[in-house]
């Protein structure tokens, strides 16, 4: 991201963590039967909307304090054998690091003309909202099931501070980002469905790891 208020310390091995955990989800979300299936056994038609639920999020993000959240997701339903379509809304407010603003502001000063300029940018905090899909394999018509998926991701953070306000740092950035996940739900009731999830998100300046707890009214 064009404006982001922290350096890239740590970012390589956050980075490395989520993609081979993206990784190895994508290859764990292949049945090894997937071979033999047929083409036509995956199509859009199937889908339809079989599922709506709303989560509480609890999300670690780089160059942010912890934060908690709300989200809301639906189930499509199977596109193919054990593959499911969720689309998914997301959003949470963090208070941005206070060492990620010191960098920040030093790169600032950097710029400064005359050299030896001071700037401080006081507290800053960062809106995350987030919008996306993802394709998950599960088991249909069970009690208890896992399920393991990926998604593609589109962010829009928004960074907000008495400092900035008016300048162009107040500006809404969108970006795009590639998620994995790994969850259990639980059919609790004829129409109602617990769960709960782990997603790591690789994403500039913002990757993640986020807890989802939520409950779906099942149609």
């Amino acid at each position: 991201m064009r404006r982001t208020v922290g350096g890239e310390r740590g970012a390589v091995t956050l980075r490395s963590i989520l993609f081979l955990s993206a990784l190895a989800l994508v290859m764990l979300a292949v049945p090894a039967e997937a071979g033999a299936q047929k083409l036509e056994e995956y199509d859009y038609e199937n889908l339809g909307l079989k599922a709506i639920g709303a989560d509480i999020v609890w999300v670690n993000a780089k160059d942010a304090k912890g934060a908690v959240g709300f989200g809301f997701r639906a189930d499509l339903g199977f596109l193919g054998p054990y593959v499911r379509v969720v689309p998914r809304f997301a959003h949470w407010k963090s208070d941005i690091e206070d060492q990620s603003v010191a960098r920040f502001e030093q790169n600032l000063e950097e710029l400064c003309t005359p050299p030896g300029c001071t700037i401080e940018l006081g507290e800053l905090k960062r809106d995350y909202w987030i919008v996306g899909l993802d394709f998950q394999w599960t088991l249909p018509s069970v009690m208890v099931a896992p399920y393991l998926g990926a998604g593609a991701d589109l962010y829009v953070l928004d960074d907000s501070g008495q400092a900035i306000k008016g300048t162009f740092l107040d500006d809404a950035v969108v970006t795009a980002g590639l998620s994995a996940v790994a969850g259990l739900q639980a059919n609790v009731a004829t129409h109602l469905r617990l769960r709960a999830d782990i997603r790591g998100t690789l994403v500039t300046s913002a990757s993640n790891v986020a807890i989802y707890a939520g409950l779906d009214y099942v149609f």
